[in-house]
């Protein structure tokens, strides 16, 4: 395949039934949800996801780096299994408070090539929204075991109010959990391992507790007291029309938010990585030198665009256009 044949990709989402989910991935993002369950997660760029549309629709993701490595990552020996996973999450009731390992310990506990380190931007949240992050006040494993034995966990876990365009990095080792009435954007290391110490005293989908991992949850903690959640950005001009940031610049990912007034355009050069684009706001059109009609995209929606392929972006409509863009760390 030529790198003229290369085009922006879309998806068939993986949906997930999720205890404290609900329907907003379809109410608010235009997901078709199969079924009347709860569903908590929408994987929307994902190494195993199906292309929906194009020459390529029907292979995974995987499959076309592994056939096109350099064109769509900027790697000649890019891995099938691409680094970044792309979500989002729609939180009707907390998750579980969990924590992530880092690098060496997924491979020392699990086995597993890669910790999970992630990120996450606030769609939209109740009034009273909350997210658990790190701990309120000192403690250490020992401490903190007692407290979840003796129904006292809450004590020593920070709570923090988040709102609507809210930014918050959660490095693995980070004690956390997404609380009620928040819907979010979520950039990750490509780990689904978690571990739970707390669910709530709830019962899961199946009648019965989910399974906690207290022990290997101790051993991957950082007992931070207060850390700061939400990371403070402004939008900044960039051209008539046209205004953005970069959220996060980690060892592991990138993420810029960019806004375009109706009718505005921003044109990207080839950047040597793949660029992961998720609509966050309003519609957009994607231009691409390769494809002769430009792919229409509104909220909820999400695109990889290949390494190798200049593209712009121009908002329609009359509703400012706003998307989050992520890529590997350079």
């Amino acid at each position: 395949m030529s790198e003229s044949a290369l085009y922006p990709l879309l998806f068939e989402p993986s949906l997930h039934v999720k205890v404290w989910g609900g329907r907003q991935l379809e109410t608010r993002l235009g997901k078709r949800l199969p079924t009347a369950e709860p569903y908590g997660e929408s994987w929307e760029i994902f190494w195993q996801n199906r292309i929906a549309n194009g020459a390529q629709r029907g292979k995974t993701l995987g499959q076309f780096i592994q056939e096109q490595p350099l064109a769509l990552t900027g790697k000649a020996q890019a891995e099938a299994e691409f680094p970044l996973l792309v979500k989002f999450i729609d939180a009707q009731d907390w998750l579980s408070v969990q924590v992530h390992p880092d690098d060496a310990l997924a491979q020392a506990l699990e086995g597993e090539p890669r910790g999970k380190t992630e990120c996450w931007y606030i769609v939209d949240a109740a009034p009273d929204a909350h997210i658990i992050y790190g701990f309120a006040q000192p403690t250490d494993a020992e401490t903190f075991r007692r407290a979840i034995a003796e129904g006292r966990a809450r004590d020593y876990l920070q709570f923090v109010p988040v709102q609507a365009n809210d930014f918050i990095f959660v490095p693995a080792g980070t004690m956390h959990a997404i609380g009620t009435g928040i819907l979010l954007y979520e950039l990750q290391q490509t780990s689904d391992t978690t571990y739970r110490v707390y669910d709530w005293d709830r019962l899961g989908l199946d009648g019965k507790p989910r399974p906690l991992h207290l022990e290997k949850a101790l051993r991957c903690t950082r007992f931070e007291v207060q850390p700061k959640a939400k990371r403070p950005y402004t939008l900044q001009p960039m051209a008539d029309g046209v205004q953005g940031v970069q959220l996060i610049d980690s060892a592991y990912f990138r993420l810029e938010r960019l806004a375009l007034q109706p009718m505005a355009q921003w044109r990207f050069g080839e950047a040597g990585q793949a660029r992961l684009i998720t609509v966050i706001q309003g519609s957009l059109a994607l231009e691409s030198e390769n494809s002769a009609e430009p792919l229409h995209v509104s909220l909820g929606d999400s695109i990889f665009v290949p390494a190798r392929l200049p593209f712009s972006l121009k908002a329609l409509g009359a509703q400012t256009a706003e998307v989050l863009i992520a890529a590997e760390a350079r």
